[in-house]
């Protein structure tokens, strides 16, 4: 124990001497937690946290296959498929975009 508070002296000490490489040593530090801190933030929330609706897992996503692959669906299909729908509690549909008041 007693060397570890000797080397914390003599390292506070050095510091003290060496004050742009502190200013420098804490700057890094400081943006290198802060970025880390901001980017485990957006990952979590966009990729862990659970979705903010009752039973997230029983979300479905449905689509309209065409020759070249999946698309957009008409409205006409989307309100056929509510109005027949039996396998779902819900249907409702989404556009992808996103929505600016004017």
């Amino acid at each position: 124990m007693r060397n570890v508070l000797q080397d914390l002296r003599y390292g506070m000490r050095t510091l003290a001497k060496n004050r742009g490489f502190s200013l420098v040593a804490v700057l890094t530090l400081a943006l290198g937690i802060g970025s880390t801190t901001a980017i485990f933030s957006v990952v979590y929330a966009t990729l862990f946290e659970s979705m903010p609706y009752p039973k997230p897992d029983q979300l479905m996503m449905v689509w309209t296959m065409y020759p070249n692959g999946r698309g957009r669906t008409s409205i006409s299909d989307y309100l056929e498929w509510k109005r027949r729908s039996e396998s779902f509690q819900y249907l409702e549909a989404w556009g992808g975009g996103s929505f600016r008041p004017a």
